[in-house]
């Protein structure tokens, strides 16, 4: 279903014709260069002989638009390098960039869905022990200033203290970082909300945050931002990573990030998504 659904969407198909019209041009011109030769070669099959055109045209196109599930591009000159890919984000090596709000909430389910990726984190990497992950919280965060503590009148569910936008904790060990960054603001009302300025302000603390730690491992993120509704109205996906890309190499011409940045689809979102879309907004970059 996927790969229909990727077939019918306009960048594939104007590829697919692009492909199927060259590759008939190209051996339309063989097939007039060897006419002119040898006259009597295409006699008396003509039509069979315009068949197997018309078939390896046919494949040929099909192969070049083929979708992908994985796509990978070179920035030599800032000696780095993105993948985009289809995957499970905690299977990836290395670093992981996680999308947290200003609260730095963690309870399951009531404030935070166990299928989003900060209940993943919670629930795979910390082994559902939500007093293990708060106690590190609070440990990366008691040199920071909040910027405004709620009552309890005001937010009776969750934590209460607020922290600027865009402020980045490094959870984990050198081996394996979490960067959570607080990209969105939490309502006391308990939904999540971002914007693309929020989301700006927060990639680019990330990538100071990774640049500082990472020793330039491998660092894989999610498209952070996809699943919230208020952003996700102003921002399509391919807006999300246009969005991702932009800051990283901006940050990336000041000096190196990482030398691998990948950015992770998971299979379950795939049917949202148009990897062809996004492979090509890389390739645009």
């Amino acid at each position: 279903m996927r790969l229909l659904r990727e077939f019918t969407t306009s960048n594939v198909l104007n590829r697919w014709m692009v492909s199927a019209l060259s590759s008939i041009g190209i051996l339309a011109a063989v097939a007039g260069i060897l006419d002119a030769f040898f006259p009597d070669v295409f006699e008396p099959r003509g039509w069979a002989y315009l068949g197997i055109v018309f078939a390896v045209s046919v494949l040929w196109a099909t192969f070049d638009a083929w979708p992908l599930e994985k796509y990978t591009r070179n920035f030599s000159e800032l000696n780095t390098t993105i993948t985009i890919e289809i995957g499970d984000l905690f299977e990836q090596p290395g670093h992981l960039v996680i999308g947290m709000t200003d609260t730095f909430d963690t309870a399951l389910p009531r404030i935070i869905t166990e299928r989003s990726i900060q209940g993943q984190l919670l629930m795979r990497e910390y082994g559902g022990k939500v007093t293990k992950l708060d106690r590190e919280i609070a440990r990366t965060l008691k040199d920071v200033q909040p910027i405004k503590v709620e009552t309890v009148q005001n937010k009776p569910d969750g934590k209460r203290k607020r922290y600027s936008i865009g402020t980045v904790i490094s959870l984990g060990s050198v081996h394996r970082y979490y960067y959570c960054c607080a990209y969105s603001y939490m309502s006391n009302a308990l939904v999540a909300q971002a914007t693309p300025e929020s989301l700006w302000t927060g990639l680019f603390n990330v990538w100071q945050a990774v640049r500082d730690s990472s020793q330039q491992a491998t660092v894989s993120m999610p498209l952070v931002g996809s699943g919230l509704a208020k952003l996700s109205n102003q921002l399509c996906r391919k807006d999300i990573l246009r969005l991702i890309l932009l800051s990283f190499v901006a940050a990336s011409r000041e000096r190196v990030v990482t030398k691998h940045l990948k950015i992770i689809i998971h299979p379950d979102d795939v049917r949202d998504i148009s990897m062809m879309e996004l492979i090509e907004t890389l390739k645009g970059i």
